[in-house]
């Protein structure tokens, strides 16, 4: 009945431990740079406190506390605007180029990719980062870390876009690299991956500049290289799981760097967002054992923080343990806002 994990916003003093996740699980939007990641906390901190108003300059971090032994176990990320006219959304875009031949009675069907870009972007998550030894733990915390955004956006709907994506990791080579980037993008701008990652969390002008406006026709590559386009890594299947579960679809867009795909969904369709509710909270121990599993969130003066736990509706209250309510830091009646866990 007591909640092995909070979830709340990361702070300063979560910044070594959250740099030392991002970097062993090569997390694709949580920076893996002390300086950047010691940036994108305050900045984290300054936009759950509504002190920062343009979406496009809001980002929200958020972490997993273990509460026996108060280490950072996880994290995840909401970015509240995915491209601006200074830094647009670029992906490229798959279509298929339809071609009959009557005098030789043949039809092709000739797969390609365009490049596009959005000046006027979706709110994107991300960063989700789980600790290896944590992710067989029974409660599930990656759940609870990924489904904690779409409660967040649900509660403050007016901070985040109409439009919600998120790029998921595909495979690496063995050295780190990227088999998409080696036989397109290097060539095209010169760089390695690594260079273009880091430069374009910078600047993303080298992108609308070099990348040909004509289409890539994918039976040119290689055919590992066009078995990549739009494949996960291994690692991110159980991310991906729950996004469907969220109702994110494949949106046949992929990254231009490495060809990962992206996922997206309505904002007001997406189903724990419709199922936000708010209730007063009850104490209550023998009845809630066999309720149904909730995400649990409090905000107030304190902040932000959230639990799982089960629970019982009664009319306008939900009845939680009394272990889940101190875990909130919450007293019985006060508002709690909570979505079903898959």
């Amino acid at each position: 009945m007591q909640p092995s994990y909070l979830i709340r916003p990361a702070g300063q003093q979560d910044h070594r431990r959250i740099l030392r996740l991002a970097r062993a699980l090569n997390s694709t939007t949580l920076p893996t740079d002390s300086d950047e990641l010691a940036a994108a906390i305050d900045r984290s901190m300054k936009s759950f406190a509504g002190k920062i108003r343009q979406r496009a300059n809001t980002v929200y971090i958020f972490c997993a506390e273990d509460l026996s032994n108060q280490r950072i176990v996880a994290a995840s990320m909401i970015i509240g605007k995915h491209g601006t006219p200074d830094s647009p959304h670029y992906y490229f875009e798959m279509d298929t180029d339809e071609r009959f031949s009557k005098s030789l009675h043949r039809m092709f069907r000739h797969p390609f990719l365009r490049l596009r870009y959005s000046m006027d972007g979706p709110s994107e998550i991300g960063g989700l980062i789980v600790d290896t030894a944590s992710r067989r733990h029974p409660e599930r915390i990656g759940r609870q870390i990924s489904w904690v955004r779409f409660l967040f956006i649900a509660k403050h709907r007016k901070r985040f876009e109409d439009r919600l994506i998120a790029e998921m990791l595909p495979p690496a080579t063995p050295d780190g690299g990227n088999r998409f980037w080696d036989y397109y993008g290097g060539p095209v701008t010169g760089l390695s991956y690594r260079e273009a990652d880091q430069l374009s969390a910078r600047d993303k002008e080298f992108i609308r500049a070099l990348f040909p406006d004509s289409p890539l026709y994918t039976f040119l590559l290689p055919q590992e290289v066009v078995q990549s386009i739009g494949q996960v890594a291994e690692d991110t299947r159980g991310a991906v799981r729950l996004l469907e579960q969220a109702g994110m679809k494949f949106l046949r867009q992929i990254d231009p760097f490495d060809a990962g795909p992206y996922y997206g969904a309505q904002v007001d369709e997406v189903t724990p967002v419709k199922q936000l509710r708010s209730f007063g909270a009850i104490a209550g121990e023998a009845d809630t054992a066999s309720g149904p599993l909730y995400l649990v969130a409090r905000e107030d003066a304190d902040g932000f923080r959230a639990v799982q736990a089960r629970g019982i509706v009664e009319g306008r209250h939900l009845v939680i343990s009394s272990d889940a309510l101190t875990a909130l830091a919450a007293r019985e009646h006060d508002r709690v806002d909570v979505v079903p866990l898959p």
